[in-house]
């Protein structure tokens, strides 16, 4: 794969030209001094003045998902920037730069302008993306599916309609797929009801061995039922840890404050699951609505990847949603998420 090229972070190209002026100049401590020398207190590495801080990125990239790609690190996100699905690509998930679409073409019955909340598994040797487009007739939000041999794509779709489309309960968005640790796949996603002033459920189905097809029948999981989900429930993403499977997910208005991600846990994949009553990520006076989550691992650590709005531009399409990065650590049925924080520590 064809990576962009990395720009050098500012303050990483401060510290070091710092060093090389201390070095040309003969003042401050010298830095090929080893053995018995007096080592300065005050001198600093490029390294240890470089801290990871959020949002990672700080440019519109709604309903991120972050996934490994090689020794480096791939996110996906909704339509913007020219792209049916934006790219990012990273080295140390501190560090990112513009990737090219990962969907470039579309399937001949859908349009450009609506493709939402990408996500990508790997079955087998093939990456598969489910994402939300336009159906053709009637004309709301519903699933379909893409492949492709990297998770930067470019995926295909040689799709004749949606994979998913509830006609009669708006249409379906948020698709995630999941692989439970006995290798069986689902998928999750939740129907548009909000759209048509329905109620909005999170529903999940079985998925075939390699991602393409839907097997058996869809089964209802959760709905908005809880004071602070407003009217809806979405962006559902399924973790499994110990034998416990932690539903995550968003709910309330996208564009407030008051949108944030709540947990439920269940001893199945299929349900039934328990609520917490409160969320589990929520606004601070640094992010504004941080949801539509995706979790990932990276040398032990369970990292959260989320959008979230400037506290002073909720709604606004500049900055937009940007992209954060919360450590999210279980115990048993319990989850501890690190709330939105301008310095992310742990990374």
């Amino acid at each position: 794969m064809r990576r962009a090229r990395r720009v050098l972070p500012a303050a990483l190209a401060a510290a070091l030209a710092a060093a090389l002026l201390a070095g040309c100049g003969g003042e401050g401590p010298d830095p090929t001094r080893t053995g018995g020398s007096v080592t300065d207190p005050t001198a600093t590495t490029p390294a240890a003045t470089t801290r990871a801080t959020n949002p990672v990125w700080p440019s519109n990239f709604p309903d991120p998902q972050v996934l490994p790609d090689g020794g480096g690190w791939i996110a996906i996100a909704t339509n913007g920037n020219g792209m049916n699905v934006q790219t990012l690509v990273s080295d140390d998930l501190r560090t990112w730069t513009q990737g090219s679409d990962a969907l470039p073409q579309l399937p001949s019955w859908t349009t450009k302008g609506k493709v939402w909340a990408p996500e990508a598994h790997r079955f087998g040797d093939r990456w598969v993306l489910f994402y939300t487009t336009m159906a053709p007739d009637p004309a709301i939000q519903c699933i379909s599916v893409a492949v492709a041999d990297d998770p930067a794509g470019p995926y295909r779709d040689t799709s004749r309609g949606p994979l998913v489309c509830e006609q009669d309960q708006g249409g379906s968005i948020d698709a995630s797929p999941f692989v439970a640790s006995d290798g069986t796949a689902y998928l999750y996603w939740k129907n548009d009801g909000n759209a048509v002033g329905m109620d909005t459920w999170i529903s999940v189905q079985r998925l075939s061995a390699d991602g393409l097809h839907l097997e058996g029948e869809p089964k209802r999981l959760v709905k908005q039922d809880l004071p602070w989900e407003g009217s809806l429930v979405e962006a559902p993403f399924v973790w499994e840890r110990g034998g416990v499977f932690h539903l995550f997910y968003s709910a309330n208005d996208y564009g407030s404050d008051k949108y944030a991600v709540g947990h439920a846990t269940a001893t199945s994949p299929t349900g039934p699951f328990t609520k917490d009553p409160e969320p589990v990520l929520t606004s601070t006076d640094v992010a504004a609505g941080p949801g539509h989550c995706a979790l990932f691992e990276h040398d032990g650590t369970v990292w959260m990847v989320y959008h979230a709005w400037d506290p002073g531009a909720v709604g606004s399409e500049v900055p937009g949603r940007t992209m954060w990065l919360s450590r999210v650590t279980f115990d048993g049925s319990t989850v501890r998420v690190e709330q939105p924080a301008s310095t992310i520590a742990g990374l």
